[in-house]
């Protein structure tokens, strides 16, 4: 195995990353800003011997260092803000391409979002944006486009139940993925190599939101009363259509909503 750099290291996706090469003994680094991130969406604590190195994808601060030796970049870095005028996920994904074009780095491997080619949402635009820097550049690469994870989904179905009445928009549609299960594609395509192509990978089901506000009461032993809301607005229309989902392109080793339940609620 060659040497890794996981960008994004201390993230929900990078720190099972992370997890998965520590475990594979994998000659690897983590870059971020901070070491450890520890909020609600965290899936694994890294312990404080994992290899990390300070950088800094909005200055490009520590790239040049950390990219020293590294055959293949896990670009995992990403968030729904800006530096300045421009998007984080520009920004960064830019700085970084400039620091790959001065390196030997063979593969950049990116994580993405289904659907950021046509839904109409500022940070879905930015990560498309950010797709296309990286397919108009000279650097090899996949990009890995994933539905999103069970505990992102999770937490935010509990934001919406944490009043006396819960407000749900129960037509949008979900195809709930386990973080391990995008982590094990990453992995295998390091071994893969460069694909020069945008891959599609989603859940084992696909769900409306206000089946899976069910079940996440009834494993919450939560009794409340729930108010429909309507879908409006160009985003949550795409999200009624399914156009955040891919049904051809299931993970059929990943967890359904009802095992992730069943796991973490008992």
């Amino acid at each position: 195995m060659n040497k890794i750099l996981v960008v994004g290291g201390s993230g929900v996706l990078g720190s099972s990353v992370v997890a998965t090469l520590q475990q594979e003994q994998a000659d690897f680094l983590s870059g971020s800003r901070k070491p450890i991130k520890n909020d609600s969406y965290s899936v694994v604590s890294q312990s404080t011997n994992t290899p990390w190195q300070r950088i800094d994808l909005a200055t490009g601060e520590g790239l040049r260092q950390a990219l020293e030796g590294v055959d293949t970049v896990f670009h995992l870095a990403s968030a729904p803000t800006k530096i300045g005028n421009e998007p984080f996920d520009v920004v960064a994904t830019r700085n970084l391409l400039n620091a790959l074009n001065q390196s030997d780095v063979k593969h950049l491997i990116y994580s993405s979002i289904v659907g950021v080619d046509t839904i109409q949402y500022s940070y879905y635009r930015a990560k498309r944006s950010a797709e296309r820097l990286i397919q108009a550049s000279q650097i090899p690469y996949t990009i890995l486009r994933a539905t999103q994870f069970h505990n992102l989904l999770d937490f935010a179905i509990g934001k919406l139940l944490s009043l006396p009445i819960g407000f749900i928009p129960r037509q949008l549609k979900v195809q709930p993925i386990h973080v391990d299960t995008v982590t094990a594609e990453l992995y295998r395509l390091v071994q893969a190599g460069p694909q020069q192509t945008i891959i599609n990978l989603g859940g084992p089901k696909v769900y409306d939101v206000g089946t899976m506000t069910q079940l996440w009461m009834k494993a919450r032993n939560v009794s409340k009363p729930v108010i429909p809301i309507p879908t409006v607005g160009s985003l949550m229309k795409s999200l009624a259509k399914g156009e955040n989902t891919c049904p051809n392109k299931k993970a059929i080793d990943s967890a359904d909503w009802e095992e992730y339940l069943r796991e973490t609620y008992g």
